[in-house]
């Protein structure tokens, strides 16, 4: 199993694509997330806190990893 930390790496190095539209109020909530997911990739407060968070309450770490394994699946698909 990939641990969370691969996955932080693995995500870090993904081309993030903006959503269409501009208008925040327009993008759906996997939009909303992965926007989230890709500025807290790029500060190192975020990330350490995120992975304190998650050995202070285990089932974060499943959650965490589920939205890092979508982000990557569907910003691979999209950069193909």
């Amino acid at each position: 199993m990939v641990k969370l930390e691969e996955l932080i790496t693995i995500a870090q190095n993904i081309n993030y694509v903006e959503p269409a539209s501009t208008n925040i109020d327009e993008w759906n909530n996997d939009e909303l997330v992965y926007k989230s997911i890709q500025i807290a990739l790029h500060n190192v407060v975020q990330i350490k806190a995120g992975l304190y968070m998650c050995n202070m309450f285990p089932p974060l770490k499943l959650i965490y990893k589920s939205i890092l394994s979508g982000y990557i699946k569907y910003f691979n698909k999209l950069n193909k």
